[in-house]
């Protein structure tokens, strides 16, 4: 299930549970304990999963050190809460953070450039009066240079209508729960909660097994948490925050049971 702080949720495609169940695995591990002083920085981290992260789609380049406010220390946070969160649920929580534009392709760009050649030159014969092949030169002309304009790299994005934006973000917050395995829980009761950096967006995506006893308003409120905390210029904060308040929603229905076994990664992704 999709959901965002303004719209309602969108069914994905799940996998068949009793096929990804895989006995045996380890039990969840306990949270590392709080430092009781900051580390320093040339100190070698310990050896737990949580304190790695892993990127993807990033073959072609290495990733960045900071990833929109995002350093280490702050993705490791994130690992730490999703563990803590974890502890108090049987559900599995995901988190991916977009460092990209959702919409690179230059359609936009192209369609206003459109509209604008088409609209402008009748204001221009209004004043001016001129052949239908004057016309069409001027609409040539208008069409080349604001497409021009509206192609650099800096006004690409900016051309793109929110609505669009959301239609993406929901799409690719899709193609994340069903790539990193979110769907193929025992329970089906893993959650991915999606952020687009650049584009300012949370998604939350909900398996069958947690959207029945919870609903759209408990994602909506997840996505509220970690927006409130974002517009306030911490988006690791606000992560953390609509991390705490997963677990707490997901407990209620789902509290952790003895033997229950972590079956995806604490880590934040990175895309």
């Amino acid at each position: 299930m999709v959901a965002d702080r303004r719209q309602g949720p969108v069914r994905a495609g799940r996998a068949d549970p009793a096929a990804q169940a895989q006995p045996g695995r380890p039990p969840r591990a306990q949270p590392p304990q709080a430092p009781a002083a900051a580390k320093e920085p040339e100190a070698a981290p310990a050896p737990d999963r949580k304190q790695d992260m892993s990127y993807v789609g990033a073959a072609a380049r290495p990733p960045a050190t900071v990833v929109f406010g995002l350093s280490p220390e702050d993705m490791r946070e994130v690992n730490e809460a999703i563990a803590a969160a974890e502890l108090q649920t049987s559900a599995e929580i995901r988190v991916v953070v977009s460092r990209g534009s959702l919409v690179q392709h230059p359609f936009f760009s192209v369609m206003w450039s459109s509209l604008v050649s088409l609209v402008l030159p009748w204001a221009i014969v209004v004043l001016w009066p001129m052949s239908a092949l004057s016309i069409l030169q001027v609409q040539a002309i208008i069409f080349l240079v604001v497409a021009g304009i509206l192609m650099l790299p800096q006004m690409t994005e900016r051309v793109v209508p929110r609505l669009a934006l959301k239609a993406a973000a929901r799409s690719a917050a899709i193609e994340a729960f069903l790539a990193h395995g979110v769907s193929q829980t025992s329970g089906r009761t893993g959650i991915l909660i999606f952020v687009a950096a650049r584009e300012r967006l949370v998604e939350v995506v909900a398996d069958d097994g947690v959207h029945t006893p919870l609903g759209p308003v408990a994602w909506a409120e997840i996505c509220d948490s970690i927006s409130r905390e974002a517009r306030k210029g911490s988006l690791v904060e606000g992560l953390v925050s609509g991390v705490r308040r997963a677990g707490e929603l997901l407990a209620r229905p789902m509290p952790q049971r003895p033997g229950d076994v972590n079956e995806l990664s604490d880590r934040v992704v990175v895309i």
